[in-house]
């Protein structure tokens, strides 16, 4: 197993870098010294228990938390990301587990809400609306009318509606926080090839997932966090799973689930 640990410089190719970020909440230390790096043109998963810091990390990258302590960097840049709308200024978007679409208005008018094109008399254009939105979705293939209602997809299409609204504010990293949780074994593989040619366009994939099945299938990268702390960031390829649930909780697998004594009786 080779897990790398963090230097101080920005390396060429990292789109991202956290360094000593630092979170608490009224008695509970949510992040304490937590530094993260993700390249350009990867998928970055996050791991580790419940508790472990993960939904606090990827808030504050994407401008939901403001940090106690410690520093992010964008492209080398330092910047203060105060809220999701600067977040997203800056090239950063979050696909949430709850998906925040509005059931009643249609994909295009989803994805394009209040950045509507306009014609000559100042109206919406719908027309270059859905023209818009055809480019977006076929860039992603993804064969859905934009004229469709909201409310009449499926969970796993109204995913990829988020994603693509996400990808319609040129988002260079995008924050996946459990993609798979409410989708079928074939919208997986789905997302997984929208992932692997958003990986092959250039973008970054911060993928947050407690199932090491996916981990293995789609990152590049994987880094642990335990109870609010860094412990380490490693190539799937160099991982067992024994390996990955020993930085995940600290102790050998043989400790959680010690041996069953023998019993004694007839065969």
């Amino acid at each position: 197993m080779t897990v790398h640990s963090l230097a101080t410089d920005v390396p060429d190719g990292c789109f991202l870098q956290v360094s000593h970020l630092g979170k608490a909440f009224p008695g509970v230390v949510a992040l304490d010294d937590v530094s993260l790096r993700v390249k350009r043109g990867t998928v970055h998963a996050l791991i580790g228990e419940n508790g472990a810091g993960k939904s606090t990390l990827m808030k504050i990258i994407a401008g939901i938390y403001t940090p106690d302590a410690g520093e992010l960097r964008l492209r080398g840049a330092a910047v203060h990301l105060s809220s999701p709308r600067q977040a997203l200024r800056n090239g950063i978007a979050m696909i949430h587990q709850e998906l925040n679409l509005m059931p009643f208005m249609s994909v295009a008018e989803n994805i394009w809400i209040g950045r509507e094109p306009v014609n000559a008399c100042g109206l919406i254009s719908h027309r270059e609306l859905r023209r818009r939105t055809r480019a977006l979705l076929e860039r992603l293939a993804i064969d859905i009318d934009p004229q469709a209602e909201v409310r009449t997809l499926s969970i796993a299409r109204r995913q990829m509606i988020e994603i693509a609204r996400a990808l319609s504010h040129e988002s260079e990293l995008l924050i996946m926080d459990e993609p798979t949780s409410a989708l079928t074994e074939r919208d997986a593989e789905h997302l997984f090839a929208i992932i692997r040619e958003l990986r092959a366009q250039g973008k970054s994939i911060l993928y947050i997932t407690h199932k090491m099945d996916e981990l293995f299938e789609i990152a590049d990268e994987v880094s642990v966090l335990r109870d609010g702390r860094y412990i380490g960031t490693a190539s799937p390829l160099d991982l067992t799973r024994d390996e990955l649930i020993r930085m995940m909780v600290g102790r050998e697998l043989s400790q959680i689930f010690p041996s069953a004594p023998a019993r004694p009786g007839a065969v």
